[in-house]
Formats: C-alpha cells, sequence, structure tokens
C-alpha cells in the first residue's frame, strides 16, 4: 500500500515539475478495491468548463519528445508506424531507468493487464463465434517484434543501449521471452491508455476530443499523456473530456462535478467485445455500443450455395468501397432494420441478386442500390445469413440467459471465473443483437411475402434508381 501510495505522490510531483497544472479540487485516489486501479476524484464542487488539469505537449510521452528521435534517423520511425514506433521509445525509456524524463510515470503504469491477449485458451473459447477473437492479435504482435522492432534495436544497440558494453548482446536478448513479455506491455499499455495525438499544426481532420476518422486514425502519432490517462472511462457517468491547444492538452469538465465524485473520461462507442479486448472489462454501459459482425466470408460462401455469387460484381462493389473484411449488426435505439443492417452489407446483398441486365445498367451508371430499398429476395438471403451466424456460436442464447448469474464482483472471485462471466456477456449481448435482426426480417418477409419481390423504384429515364450508402465508420 504503501509503494502504491508513495508512487501515485511521487507521479504527481513530477508532473508538477515537467510544468502541468494541476486543480486544487481533484486527487489521485487508490480504487483497486473497485477493480479501477488509480482514478481521479473531486475533493470540491466543479462547474461545467473548468479546467481539471493542463498538461503541456512536453510532458507527453512521444516520440517527438523522446531523445531516441535525435539519435535515429526519422525514416526508421516512418518505416515502423506509429505504434511501433511508441512501443520502440517506451522500450527505451524504460531501460532508460532513472535517467528517464518519465521514470515516476513507469511507476504507476499497470504492469499487468487482463485484456484479452492474457487469456488462456479455455477462457477465450468462452467468447464462442464472437469477432473479436480475430482482433486479438497476439501472433501478429510477436511477428512485429522479431522482424521489425529487434532488428532496429540491434541495428542502433550502442545508441539504445548507451554507455553499456553490453549493447550488443543485450539486444540479441531482445527475443528472449522476458523481453517478449515487456514488448507486450508496452503495447498493451499503448492500446489501453495512449492517445490518438494531433501535432499542434493539424494536417489531419479530428475532432474536438481527439478522435480521428478510421483511415487517418491509423496514421496519428500516438502518445501517452500522464494522468489523462488515470481517469476511468464510463458512457453514461462521462464528465470530463481532454482538449487539444497549441502548447498542451487540457482536461476540462463537461457537466458540474460534485464533491467526492470520480471523474470520467469516455473511450468513444466502443462494443463490450473491444472493451473486453483493450481495457480488460465490461460494463454495461457499453451495452448501447454492441455489434456483432458478418464476415465476408461468410456472405461469399452462402451467397455461392445460392448460386449468386460474381467475382465481377464484387470487383465492381469493392470500386465502389463497399466491400470490407466484415460488417457490423449494431444495436439501435429504437430498434429498426435500416439502423442496425450495416447499409453497405444490404448493398452488398442486393447486388449480387440484381438482375444481369439491371446490374450493366447501374455500373454504367456508376451508381449502387439504395440500402433502405431492400427487396423481398434481399431479406430472405439476409434471413438466412443471420441464422447462419447465430448457429456459428456453440451455445443457443436461450441457454446462456437461462444459466447466467451475471459478472460476479471482484471480492470473492478468481480470475478465471470472472472472464468466463465476462465472456459469457459479450456472447449473450451479440447473440441477442443477431436474434433480434433475425425475427425483425422473418415478420418482414412474412408481411410481404416469401416470394414477393418488391419492384424498385425507376426513375424519369425508366433507370432503376440507386444512390450511395451513406457509410459509416465502423467501431
Amino acid at each position: 500500500m504503501a509503494d502504491f501510495e508513495g508512487a501515485g505522490q511521487a507521479f504527481m510531483a513530477w508532473l508538477q515539475q515537467s510544468g502541468a497544472e494541476v486543480s486544487p479540487k481533484i486527487k489521485l485516489e487508490d480504487l483497486r478495491h473497485a477493480q479501477a486501479g488509480r482514478g481521479v476524484v473531486a475533493t470540491q464542487d466543479i462547474a461545467e468548463h473548468e479546467l481539471l488539469f493542463r498538461i503541456p505537449r512536453s510532458a507527453i510521452l512521444s516520440v517527438e519528445n523522446s531523445i531516441l528521435s535525435k539519435e535515429i534517423p526519422a525514416a526508421t520511425f516512418e518505416m515502423l508506424g506509429p505504434w511501433a514506433s511508441l512501443i520502440l521509445v517506451m522500450l527505451y525509456e524504460y531501460f532508460n531507468g532513472d535517467a528517464s524524463n518519465w521514470a515516476a510515470y513507469f511507476l504507476v503504469l499497470p504492469e499487468d493487464f487482463n485484456t484479452l491477449m492474457y487469456w488462456t485458451e479455455d477462457e477465450l473459447a468462452e467468447l464462442q463465434a464472437s469477432a473479436v477473437l480475430n482482433k486479438i492479435g497476439k501472433e501478429s504482435a510477436n511477428e512485429m517484434f522479431l522482424e521489425q522492432l529487434i532488428p532496429v534495436i540491434k541495428e542502433f544497440a550502442p545508441i539504445f543501449f548507451a554507455d553499456d558494453e553490453r549493447a550488443p548482446q543485450r539486444a540479441e536478448e531482445m527475443r528472449d521471452e522476458r523481453n517478449l513479455a515487456l514488448m507486450h506491455r508496452m503495447g498493451s499499455l499503448i492500446m489501453a491508455y495512449a492517445f490518438d495525438v494531433e501535432p499542434s499544426v493539424s494536417k489531419k481532420d479530428v475532432d474536438e476530443e481527439g478522435y480521428a476518422s478510421e483511415d487517418e486514425d491509423e496514421a496519428l502519432p500516438k502518445g501517452m499523456v500522464p494522468l489523462a490517462d488515470m481517469l476511468n472511462a464510463d458512457a453514461d457517468r462521462n464528465n470530463a473530456r481532454l482538449f487539444y491547444e497549441a502548447s498542451s492538452l487540457d482536461m476540462k469538465a463537461i457537466k458540474p462535478i460534485r464533491a467526492g465524485e470520480e471523474i470520467f473520461n469516455d473511450y468513444g462507442p466502443l462494443p463490450r467485445s473491444d472493451l473486453l479486448r483493450r481495457y480488460g472489462y465490461i460494463t454495461d454501459n457499453y451495452a448501447q455500443y454492441d455489434v456483432a459482425e458478418i464476415s465476408m466470408d461468410l456472405v461469399t460462401d452462402l451467397a455461392a450455395v445460392a448460386g449468386i455469387y460474381s467475382e465481377a460484381r464484387i470487383e465492381y462493389l469493392d470500386e465502389q468501397e463497399i466491400i470490407d473484411t466484415g460488417y457490423d449488426i449494431a444495436v439501435s435505439e429504437p430498434f429498426t432494420l435500416q439502423e442496425s443492417l450495416s447499409p453497405e452489407l444490404v448493398v452488398l446483398v442486393e447486388t449480387l441478386l440484381l438482375p444481369g441486365e439491371e446490374f450493366d445498367r447501374l455500373k454504367k451508371k456508376g451508381k449502387l442500390p439504395k440500402p433502405e430499398k431492400m427487396t423481398g429476395s434481399g431479406a430472405e438471403f439476409l434471413h438466412k445469413l443471420i441464422q447462419t451466424r447465430l448457429s456459428q456460436y456453440s451455445t443457443s442464447l436461450e441457454d446462456d440467459v437461462r444459466n447466467d448469474t451475471g459478472v460476479p464482483s471482484v471480492a470473492g472471485h478468481d480470475v478465471k471465473e470472472r472472464r468466463f462471466a465476462m465472456a459469457k456477456a459479450v456472447r449473450i449481448g451479440e447473440k441477442r443483437l443477431l436474434k433480434q435482426v433475425e425475427e425483425a426480417l422473418a415478420e418482414k418477409l412474412s408481411r410481404e411475402g416469401n416470394t414477393t419481390k418488391r419492384a424498385r423504384e425507376v426513375d424519369e429515364e425508366g433507370d432503376v434508381e440507386m444512390g450511395g450508402t451513406g457509410k459509416k465508420q465502423r467501431a
């Protein structure tokens, strides 16, 4: 307890020495009893828009701020990309120990994680057919460490392990299990705590919360923002937001906060499966963002069985940016098929079902079917698709719900028991969503008639009415 509290106090002292401004109305608090590590709590009433803390850009643990960026060619960091570059810098600063500017910061960062990367095979099996299993990336991370990161460390060993005559040997030892585990720890810290830090002179479109589009997010430099990452997140109780200024990152209250209340950030619209993958826990507050993914492979397989698969149409849809590795079925409130079904998935199915002449006509015009104009045959195919997706789970929704006792509290329950329960909650959420869509499609088919093909609207030239999908960013 003393070490935990002492590390927290040393961290706060270092933060202020680094030029940070911290409101006297907040404090760092031990929340381990709630399985929340450290958190930030209000000690006095705080008004809306009031500054909670201001972190100078120079205090961010980033490639730009590390001495290593001045010692290694910029082309090397460009080759590695944002993620691997920050892992490299964090390893360098970590090995520097007390000499690192961020030594006190490393002492308050967690060493153990509950994220899916650290789950055992039997624990992961409880997720059944959840698409999140394909996003864990442990093998690809190991490949990146061995093929990209370690070669760079070996090439610049005298710089990376400065003033150490064993530098070449230490670089070779980076392949050891212990050091690979350390790389995974740094990667896990980045996944759970790093921010996409837009440079002070913006080159990309980010909103006031620092969120960029999916493509631009990949290219933004990553940075560890001390204290900002100590805030726990809650979709319903979010009361603070990080604002990007020219010389600092400012955390401000976005609503009044009473003395004694915890200060919460928000992760954005993350489904519980990704919450578990990235942060190692789930909360019902994020059930509103749940998704169930339909893989492109499943669509392709069923289309082939139905005799409607066409490589030429797939190529055209790819040109129109409709083809993806998977399509999300999302929660909508109130529920509607149009809001829950991915518009790209509907367009994909409707395009594959088009008569030949109709497809040739829309291709010539460079247009697409409108996702809101679902035909009877389209609904029938989608219904079969959802049923097949549900059958991929090894237990039924009814069985899961019947045997569900909820996620147990931390006290009195072991890690495996909690992981099993969290996995069950994730798969129940996905199955409920799929079942809701399946029933809605069945009702639509029953109402309109299984074999009835609703006429497509035509324009004044007699052509089928087409249009874009209004593509939505996937969670």
